[in-house]
């Protein structure tokens, strides 16, 4: 049995057929024969390139465990970045709602549109990050403007940075359920006052609730990263901040010196006021809870509006 009591097996090695011989739901070729896969792959030029985080996943009752444990409305599109050999994609199609596919390498992404030549699915080939602040303009522009669903093997080194800007420029992004790198899934649902508690914590935790639902050791990928690795699941509760750029922004300078007081760092900065949120001098970034960062953010827009009124 594999992790949380899933067996680990290779997706059924016949084209287009489930275990009981039936074809999927759409009736999409497609073959789940690992061989099979890195076989075309290889015929086309493929080569993994560490550098780009290409470790494919092949595990049916995980793949099939991650759109499970997604919970997506019926019909709700969803983003699928770094789909890799498609396996994923695969599963995902079998809703039969829109998906769109971001993926980087122009091999897979040519092996992707001939493999899924179907109407419902749009592969664009752009690298998600125009930097690691920013998002590139091919995504944005592809990312649909109502409802819809992050569902990815994400490529662990560009993983927190994405996400978080996600979370933060679409509010429209009603939730996420992703494989990463098991150690980044523990920060992103780390609670006030642990080692992992950090700025996507915060994030994370202050606009919507996430939890691990499972993980997944290295040799279920092909290659084997040399990290464990978990699927976590994130609902949005709330709304984008109507100023990401200031919330964020003092968050991210407080944790930079995350062993000092507030109290310092609040002063530092200078923000008066503070000590309504209920923050004691002496407590550190770490050991803020999500909501007080909202307030403080809250108060800092207020003083930055309070100084322009006064120019």
């Amino acid at each position: 049995m594999g992790p949380c009591g899933d067996s680990i097996s290779d997706l059924d090695p016949k084209d287009g057929e489930n275990q009981n011989g039936s074809s999927p739901k759409g009736g999409l070729p497609f073959s789940f024969s690992r061989s099979e896969i890195l076989d075309e792959l290889r015929s086309r030029g493929f080569r993994f390139d560490p550098r780009k985080g290409q470790n494919f996943l092949f595990d049916g009752n995980l793949l099939r465990a991650l759109v499970r444990d997604a919970e997506i409305p019926v019909g709700v599109p969803v983003l699928e970045i770094g789909p890799g050999a498609g396996t994923l994609t695969r599963v995902l199609l079998e809703r039969n709602a829109p998906l769109i596919a971001i993926e980087i390498d122009p091999i897979l992404v040519g092996y992707l549109r001939e493999t899924f030549a179907v109407e419902h699915l749009e592969v664009v080939e752009t690298d998600a990050l125009e930097t690691k602040n920013s998002l590139s303009d091919v995504l944005l522009t592809a990312i649909p403007k109502t409802e819809f669903h992050l569902v990815a093997n994400l490529p662990y080194a560009i993983a927190s940075p994405l996400v978080c800007l996600l979370v933060e420029s679409c509010p429209q992004m009603s939730g996420f359920s992703v494989l990463v790198q098991k150690e980044m899934a523990d920060r992103w649902v780390a609670e006030p006052g642990s080692r992992e508690y950090g700025t996507s914590s915060v994030l994370l935790s202050r606009l919507g609730e996430g939890r691990i639902t499972r993980k997944v050791p290295p040799h279920a990928f092909i290659p084997a990263p040399r990290v464990d690795s978990a699927f976590v699941r994130w609902t949005r509760k709330d709304p984008a901040p109507s100023q990401p750029d200031n919330w964020m922004s003092l968050v991210r300078t407080c944790f930079q010196g995350r062993r000092k007081s507030m109290s310092r760092l609040l002063g530092q900065l200078g923000l008066t006021g503070w000590e309504s949120s209920g923050i004691a001098g002496g407590t550190r970034p770490d050991q803020v809870t999500p909501s007080q960062w909202a307030e403080l953010a809250q108060i800092r827009e207020q003083k930055i509006a309070s100084e322009g009124q006064n120019e």
